[in-house]
């Protein structure tokens, strides 16, 4: 807690004043989406309710609120590393899908027991993201192409590579095993139980493993960036690289690691999608879970520690998204409701910033 306050302080404004303007601006974010829905015809309290049933209603509710949001925990993390660097890799996207590619080929083509299949295909995951990013740093440091461009075409070739190993004689596609119609989409074969994410029973609750080892990446990635000193030489260099250069500091060595942790990230996320919600690889595998991880990092201000809180509020969205339907309710509302607070999350340090400014100018005036 003391971190998150910390992170949300940002200035030398008390932490308590940082924590009321994030609660504030969170309730007129949902606030604002329940009245878009109001305005669209549907009623808010069913909405809201439904939010609240679908994702921390019960014991199950919140399970799989957990699931939903491990991966963007994930990928949000290694965002974090990536732009703490001073790196705008922008690819997650494809990154996950790597990732899912990569464990796939451990699952379908591995003879192993469960937990060294689910271990195999997490190192999988991890490195096909990565090597995946690493491209992208290698076409900057060495080709001069921003990692921006560079690393948003790759999102698109991950899927056409994809597409291509799920379908027709590709080693990842379902032949079908003799079932009638079998075989002829674009899919992989369903994962075997044995290599399925297990949960771990917790004040009754079933964690998903996802989700412990996310939190725990976070919990790592926000130490390592805070204390250790490889971190402070990461955040020198996003900062002000002309004075990481005079210390010794490689950009594009240090840089393309950055990159490199970014994607392996998430492909780990990519990993657990594929072992915990889809349980098989097809076009959509991915689900903009990068796409919202970035974001994720992004309205985290990169922070590893604010990234759990809203890995958690987008988790919510998803996991409470699941009712709406069975009342006539768009699930798209949720994604305007999301967005919704998103924006609001964005609002309490420009606010605050501008605040503090005016309290100067007071002072200087008087």
């Amino acid at each position: 807690m003391a971190g998150l306050l910390a992170s949300l302080r940002g200035s030398t404004r008390p932490a308590t004043e940082q924590v009321l303007a994030f609660l504030a601006f969170l309730s007129l974010g949902i606030g604002v989406g329940l009245l878009l829905g109001w305005a669209t015809g549907h009623d808010p309290g069913v909405i809201l309710g439904d939010l609240f049933e679908g994702s921390i209603g019960s014991s199950i509710s919140i399970g799989y609120m957990l699931t939903a949001a491990a991966p963007l925990l994930l990928v949000a993390v290694g965002a974090v590393i990536c732009m703490r660097a001073g790196q705008f890799n922008i690819g997650q996207e494809g990154q996950v899908t790597l990732g899912a590619i990569g464990a796939g080929f451990v699952i379908f083509h591995v003879d192993a027991s469960g937990p060294v299949t689910i271990v195999l295909a997490f190192a999988a995951a991890a490195l096909a993201g990565a090597a995946w990013a690493f491209l992208a740093a290698l076409l900057k440091f060495g080709r001069g192409v921003d990692i921006v461009v560079s690393s948003l075409l790759l999102v698109f070739l991950a899927e056409q590579l994809l597409t291509a190993l799920i379908s027709g004689d590709g080693p990842l596609h379902d032949d079908g095993d003799g079932v009638l119609g079998g075989g002829t989409a674009s899919q992989s074969p369903r994962v075997p139980e044995k290599s399925m994410l297990p949960t771990i029973h917790v004040l009754g609750v079933d964690v998903p493993l996802a989700f412990v080892l996310a939190l725990v990446a976070a919990v790592l990635v926000a130490w390592f960036l805070s204390s250790a000193h490889a971190g402070y030489r990461l955040r020198i260099l996003g900062q002000n690289p002309a004075v990481a250069g005079t210390i010794g500091i490689s950009a594009p060595r240090l840089g393309s690691l950055a990159v490199a942790a970014s994607g392996a990230f998430a492909g780990a996320a990519g990993g657990a999608i594929l072992m915990g919600q889809s349980f098989q690889l097809n076009p959509g595998v991915s689900s903009s879970i990068g796409w919202s991880g970035l974001l994720i990092a992004l309205a985290a201000r990169t922070n590893a520690s604010v990234s759990v809180l809203l890995a958690l509020v987008f988790g919510a969205m998803v996991a409470g998204g699941g009712l709406l339907g069975g009342d006539g309710i768009p699930v798209d509302i949720v994604n305007v409701i999301t967005a919704a607070i998103v924006v609001a999350l964005l609002c309490p340090p420009v606010l605050l910033a501008a605040l503090r400014r005016r309290r100067i100018r007071r002072s200087v005036e008087a």
